[in-house]
């Protein structure tokens, strides 16, 4: 997430915490791209219902609002209470079960976490980017190992954080578990499959992106 920029991302460093924000400047452009995709993908947006998982997880800096603390905001169970009014950052996300990206069972607050594509990093990777609480790790770990697509095949693998930190977070990769299963790897290991992910990219911008990845994931 730390490297996107406005004019590619449409995300911009704010004035809290060096946290990142949505830029409003590429707002609905991005919004009617996340569209056009959903509907040449033929999907079909769920309603959160009583989901609010999204409102403890996600940072929200227009709200000063850190990470895995409950949005003054949020009737918890219910939603938003400023809901026409939320800030952008709240106005342009979206989790991959909200957009009918994963099956129905993978709703954030029945499994505890919640999927999604908010990293350049993890893109590249071939990563969905899951967010969860430490106290749901372990649960959540041992469901994504078992985890199940709606497309054809699956993905290479997960960057789970569980923590404001930088080091609150861990990776599970299908090339490093045995007999194609999901393993657990940390950093070092996975900037070994990082290199080879990127091995097709001119050797002086590859030692660039793997210095900035281990900076930012």
């Amino acid at each position: 997430m730390n490297i996107y920029d406005h004019k590619t991302y449409g995300r911009r460093k704010s004035n809290f915490k060096n946290y990142f924000e949505t830029d409003p400047n590429a707002f609905e452009e991005n919004k009617k791209k996340n569209e056009n995709f959903k509907k040449k993908m033929g999907l079909e947006t769920r309603s959160c219902g009583d989901c609010t998982l999204c409102c403890k997880l996600v940072a929200v800096p227009a709200l000063q609002k850190e990470g895995y603390e409950w949005c003054k905001h949020c009737a918890i169970g219910e939603g938003c209470k400023i809901y026409k009014d939320r800030p952008l950052d709240c106005q342009g996300f979206e989790c991959f079960w909200h957009a009918g990206l994963t099956l129905e069972e993978y709703k954030p607050n029945k499994v505890g976490f919640y999927m999604t594509a908010d990293s350049a990093n993890d893109a590249a990777m071939g990563l969905i980017k899951v967010y969860t609480e430490r106290h749901r790790l372990g649960a959540t770990i041992r469901k994504l190992k078992k985890y199940k697509s709606p497309f054809n095949g699956s993905p290479k693998g997960f960057h789970i954080k569980f923590g404001n930190r930088k080091e609150d977070s861990c990776f599970l990769h299908v090339d490093y578990g045995e007999n194609g299963e999901y393993g657990f790897m940390d950093w070092d290991q996975m900037r070994k499959e990082a290199e080879k992910e990127m091995a097709a990219i001119p050797e002086h911008l590859r030692e660039k992106f793997i210095e900035l990845a281990e900076k930012t994931w």
